[in-house]
């Protein structure tokens, strides 16, 4: 009777319904289950029904008014009465099984059982008492939602469904019971909290039958409670957290963060890649530090080539062109700043081959362009001298690329001499500047000459080392001559110093 179809199936689901919720877990310090324990002052209010007779005499097996309601109805099969009963308010006990999550709903399984005595039945206004009584036992299924999260006084409401026994005498029956309720919950700890509501239950109407008779009841009562509840979790309270994430309003930097996502000890979302783009928008997590980025945290791209603009060295490419790892495009140059040589030589300092590495690889990973290295001079010295000169040093550049990897044949070194100046030879800087070797994109072997992209290379502090000369050849139809003196027009005897001669910002950060 009790633990019928029914109420194992209900019992089931309540059990289910509170330990599936740990799936729901989210990152919050008030989330987790919970137990209680209640006692319940009811208050039956609606019970009146139908009694009816199965056999001859039925009525006359209701106790005290049997006989009263064969009198007035006769004692036949089938004869049938209004009945109004009333119960004595009485006390009933329960305990419940919740999960709060990190919203501010709760979910709880509760049972609860409660015994009421029959204060008076009344039918056509006959009136007599019973010594019989209505015991009730309900599981149910609550939804609460508490109010003032955060507060240690927190008011609640909600509402719950479940399967009731009725039980009259000998006869019993099970129904669809529900109720809504609210209530007050004050946390006495962290920990432990004391509840107090307000129930208003109803339930479908039950059958009692018997041997004689078939009575019919409806179910409604009322109840005060009053409990404690055990969290297994640690409320908070006393400090306010209106966005949830386990920081408080004072010391929230970030008091708008949504539900759900993780934060740091200020309460801002994470920011891994420390691109300022918290990680829970961030489509791109692993940006480079110092990469400009936009608002999906990728980095910035202008010319759309698919070269982040931190690592294009070419950054204003036309739109549609294939491009080499580094951004640069077919006709487009860049200035290979820092690639620098030994006084009045071809020999490449030891710094030029720590940039020419990245060139190299540069070139492998794009194996579909082929490139110019171009070498140019400042006007200082006879023209002649400043085109071996320019020559030999494209030359020791392709060399040293072709050792790191990169086939020769996609590679032409060319001196241009003193020819294409990018700065006034008047002045020290400008000299500077024109004495250069650029890297030119040629593709299918073009060579008109582009206004290059300028672009530096970071400093690398360079030991005085003693470098041996490459073994490339020099141009066959102008041997060099190292130690050629210079123009009379010119004001120093020699080619001018290293420092002198390559003179860059050793502040730039972009890696070739």
């Amino acid at each position: 009777m009790f633990m019928s179809k029914q109420w194992k199936s209900a019992l089931a689901a309540g059990v289910i319904l509170a330990s599936a919720t740990g799936a729901a877990m989210a990152e919050d310090q008030e989330t987790g289950f919970y137990v209680g324990g209640n006692a319940f002052y009811n208050e039956v209010f609606d019970a009146d029904g139908t009694a009816t007779t199965t056999t001859a005499g039925g009525f006359a097996a209701i106790p005290l008014i049997g006989d009263v309601l064969n009198g007035l109805l006769g004692g036949s099969a089938s004869s049938s009465a209004n009945l109004e009963t009333s119960y004595d308010n009485d006390i009933s006990y329960g305990f419940s099984v919740g999960y709060k999550f990190a919203s501010p709903v709760r979910i709880e399984f509760e049972y609860r059982q409660g015994e009421n005595d029959v204060d008076k039945i009344s039918s056509g206004g006959v009136s007599t008492t019973s010594d019989s009584s209505l015991e009730v036992t309900s599981m149910m299924g609550n939804v609460w939602y508490d109010f003032a999260a955060g507060e240690r006084l927190r008011p609640y409401i909600g509402f719950g469904l479940g399967m009731a026994n009725l039980d009259m005498g000998d006869a019993d029956d099970d129904v669809t019971i529900g109720q809504l309720g609210a209530g007050i919950t004050y946390f006495l700890t962290p920990r432990l909290a004391l509840d107090a509501g307000y129930r208003y239950s109803v339930a479908e109407d039950a059958t009692f039958k018997s041997a004689t008779i078939e009575q019919e009841n409806e179910y409604s009562a009322q109840s005060v409670q009053v409990g404690l509840r055990y969290n297994f979790f640690e409320a908070q309270y006393g400090v306010k957290d209106s966005d949830g994430d386990g920081v408080s309003d004072e010391t929230d930097e970030c008091p708008g963060t949504p539900r759900g996502v993780q934060v740091d000890s200020v309460g801002c979302p994470l920011d891994g890649d420390n691109d300022g783009v918290a990680d829970y928008l961030d489509q791109c997590p692993n940006t480079p530090a110092g990469a400009k980025v936009n608002a999906s945290g990728c980095p910035l791209d202008g010319d759309n080539d698919g070269v982040a603009d931190a690592d294009d060295a070419c950054p204003d490419t036309p739109a549609g062109q294939a491009v080499m790892s580094n951004g640069c495009a077919k006709d487009q140059a860049v200035i290979l700043r820092g690639v620098n040589f030994e006084l009045n030589s071809a020999q490449l300092t030891m710094n030029a081959e720590t940039i020419l590495n990245g060139v190299a690889e540069t070139l492998v990973s794009s194996p579909g362009f082929d490139v110019e290295l171009q070498g140019h001079t400042d006007s200082t010295g006879s023209d002649s001298y400043n085109m071996n000169l320019s020559q030999n040093r494209a030359k020791s550049v392709k060399s040293y690329l072709v050792s790191s990897g990169v086939e020769a044949n996609r590679l032409t070194a060319r001196g241009y001499g003193e020819e294409q100046p990018i700065a006034s030879n008047d002045t020290k800087d400008g000299r500077a500047q024109n004495r250069r070797v650029e890297l030119k994109v040629i593709g299918d072997g073009s060579s008109d000459s582009v206004e290059p992209m300028m672009y530096d290379e970071p400093m690398v502090e360079e030991p005085a080392v003693e470098e041996p000369m490459m073994d490339e050849p020099m141009v066959e139809e102008e041997p060099m001559v190292e130690d050629e003196p210079m123009m009379e027009e010119a004001p120093a005897e020699a080619e001018p110093s290293v420092e002198d001669e390559y003179e860059y910002d050793p502040s730039a950060e972009t890696d070739y």
